[in-house]
């Protein structure tokens, strides 16, 4: 009977363990693609962007609607309307700067022609006719530098300036048709208001976070996150000091249960968290990784508490999930700071 025994147990622990090894490996394989999957990005500009360069060679410029090409002798001026790059941690005016900065060079190695840089300091003015209207550009070397007007059938429509590419003071831009228009105020190429107007009368006004506030703000998240959690674990004490030495008694298959199933509500109360505080921005890869990464963190975890240290009370298993979820909450807020901050 005892070897009858020992026979049985030896064919069922390696099938087991081969099955659990494989869902592991599909998990590890599923979090490490997602993790390592990259979503491109579109960046858009609000207000035109162009670049000068000289000398160029190109006989074919095709790039679809992305690049727009105007010869002027030899000079080349590219209107860019959008950029692909990566996916940026916030879609605002400091990530469309960072693109801004160097932007006559990315566009010359996109090229990849006898084009060059136009040197620094030197002053061209020029008219470029594009689809939307006739850009007035004033350049220094190749970056728009100064004042910035766009007219269309005789009417000025878009009226601002420039400091070597990023946005500066006030910008109104009109509507081609009505007597709208809207005023944008820039520091450091950064939006900071935006008034909308009809026929001269103010219909609304809003301010809008630098990337400085952003930071600030996160910060701010983070207190209160770190406060909620500290707060969850002295409920938690205290109904542990008060239940014990009672505790919540479970049936085997629901003490199971509980534990496969309090990552989902960790999941949930995660996302809520991060929705309450704006942050919660991911695609459908960085979802997937999350709720993996959530499974195989907290799923352990529960175990312990469940079999070991034991839930007191009912309400404890309300805590622990937002618990985790605070806890996995201040971990994603920590990053997107750390990202924010380079």
């Amino acid at each position: 009977m005892v070897l009858h025994k020992r026979r049985a147990q030896q064919s069922v622990n390696p099938v087991l363990m081969t099955r659990l090894s494989t869902y592991f490996s599909a998990a590890v394989a599923i979090f490490s693609f997602c993790a390592t999957s990259q979503q491109r990005y579109i960046q858009s500009f609000d207000q035109p962007q162009y670049v000068l360069l000289k000398d160029p060679t190109i006989q074919h410029l095709n790039f679809d609607d992305e690049l727009e090409f105007h010869k002027s002798d030899s000079l080349l001026v590219v209107k860019i309307n959008y950029l692909s790059t990566s996916r940026p941690e916030r879609n605002d005016d400091y990530n469309k700067n960072q693109s801004i900065k160097t932007l006559d060079l990315a566009i010359l190695h996109r090229l990849a022609d006898s084009a060059s840089l136009v040197s620094p300091g030197k002053i061209t003015l020029l008219t470029v006719n594009t689809e939307e209207g006739s850009d007035s550009l004033r350049f220094n070397g190749g970056r728009l530098d100064g004042r910035f007007i766009r007219t269309k059938g005789g009417k000025t429509i878009i009226e601002g300036f420039y400091k070597m590419g990023l946005e500066d003071s006030t910008w109104i831009i009109r509507d081609a048709i009505s007597a709208d228009k809207v005023i944008k105020r820039f520091v450091n190429g950064e939006t900071i208001n935006i008034k909308h107007y009809s026929h001269d009368k103010l219909q609304s006004s809003s301010n809008i976070n630098t990337r400085a506030d952003t930071i600030f703000n996160i910060y701010l998240q983070l207190v209160i996150l770190v406060l909620s959690l500290a707060g969850i674990c002295y409920l938690l004490y205290r109904n542990y000091r008060r239940a014990i030495p009672d505790h919540f008694k479970l049936k085997l298959l629901w003490r199971l249960l509980l534990c496969f199933i309090s990552p989902l509500l960790v999941w949930l109360f995660y996302v809520g968290i991060m929705l309450l505080l704006m942050n919660y921005s991911q695609d459908i890869f960085e979802t997937l990784a999350t709720i993996i990464f959530i499974f195989i963190t907290v799923c352990p975890l529960m175990f312990v508490i469940v079999f070991l240290i034991k839930i007191r009370r009912p309400i404890d298993i309300l805590w622990y999930s937002l618990l985790f979820a605070l806890a996995a909450s201040i971990w994603a807020t920590y990053l997107t700071l750390g990202a924010l901050s380079q």
